[in-house]
């Protein structure tokens, strides 16, 4: 039996943050998310008798992003039941998001809450944000939670001609998976599609033994790739010759935050709390939309669904007609709207 420590998934491929560096290339990635189902056909293989897998991470991108990460995990522990392993940059934490999250920590064995400067000073320093998380052992007593230091960086470089493999890389360890069913060795290589024009060499970006087709698989010929080390590819990358590390810096180009991914993760988590019945915390969840974004369509649509959970139909009513005076072309507000006619 061939035992795989952990494989990771993408819950999304983008990110609110903007580091330079990115090893998954977040900054340049369209926004998209992901279903558990589309990574099934993959993990089943890995999953298989002649496998031990040990973990399955989900990862991005930043996984808080995804629409409804608590039924991404859901989906994919009923079906494997190995314990589960979450990393974030945590711009989410806020104690009502941890209650909004209850049934996620359940499913979880480790929370990886990535420090990144630039966040950990909004959440009012590291004191702050860890008191926050751990908080979450209140639903899940027997998770891990750490917090890997990020205010320093490995500054990616590739090279256009072989160098001599120097040290062992870590990121050799990674598993990616993607949807397509192909498994790579490190996220610089899985995740090259994202890579801007000339980020990356030829010589990085052509070589062999990176990634591993899952709809090919063959026992053996999987364990050798597994096994194999170092790979070509590491011949041209800096981290298997030096690796120069350097204060946590922005994407050339970018601003620190996507504040759109943001507004939008902080508007699906507010309508999640209405369907959780968590109403005292979709309330604080929109004026806090409205203090850092602005008196926006997407307060008055939280706000009608606050009336109708209250039983409140002309409340509701004037909220959703509210946020489409702001916005004509509001999807959520007609929808509701058609529901109370």
């Amino acid at each position: 039996m061939f035992n795989i420590p952990y494989v990771e998934v993408h819950t999304v491929d983008h990110c609110n943050n903007n580091c330079r560096w990115c090893h998954n290339y977040s900054p340049f990635c369209p926004e998209k998310e992901y279903e558990a189902k589309d990574y099934f056909p993959g993990l089943d293989i890995l999953n298989g008798e002649r496998f031990h897998l040990g973990a399955i991470s989900l990862m991005g991108g930043e996984p808080f992003l995804h629409s409804d990460i608590t039924r991404f995990a859901f989906q994919i522990w009923e079906r494997y039941k190995r314990p589960m392993v979450i990393t974030s940059n945590g711009f989410w934490l806020s104690e009502d998001a941890v209650r909004a999250y209850k049934d996620l920590w359940q499913l979880m064995s480790l929370v990886k809450i990535s420090r990144y400067p630039t966040i950990e000073k909004r959440l009012g320093g590291y004191d702050e944000a860890y008191r926050i998380a751990m908080l979450i052992k209140e639903y899940n007593p027997h998770v891990r939670i750490e917090f890997p230091q990020k205010a320093i960086f490995n500054k990616l470089e590739t090279f256009d001609e072989p160098r001599e493999v120097k040290r062992f890389c870590g990121n050799s360890h990674c598993m990616a998976l993607l949807r397509d069913m192909t498994i790579h060795r490190c996220g610089a290589g899985g995740y090259q599609r994202f890579a801007p024009e000339g980020m990356l060499s030829e010589g990085f970006r052509n070589c062999p033994h990176m990634s591993y087709d899952l709809k090919n698989f063959d026992y053996h010929d999987f364990v050798l790739w597994r096994s194999r080390y170092p790979l070509e590819a590491c011949s041209y990358c800096n981290f298997s010759d030096r690796t120069p590390s350097v204060g946590w810096k922005v994407e050339k180009g970018h601003k620190p935050f996507n504040t759109d991914y943001e507004l939008t993760y902080h508007y699906n988590l507010a309508k999640n709390m209405v369907i959780q019945e968590s109403l005292d915390d979709a309330q604080t969840r929109a004026e806090f939309i409205r203090n850092s974004y602005g008196d926006l369509p997407q307060v008055d649509v939280i706000s009608g669904l606050i009336a109708s959970q209250h039983g409140d139909m002309a409340g509701s009513l004037k909220a959703f007609s509210a946020a489409l005076q702001k916005d004509s072309g509001n999807s959520d507000a007609r929808y509701f709207l058609s529901l109370l006619s």
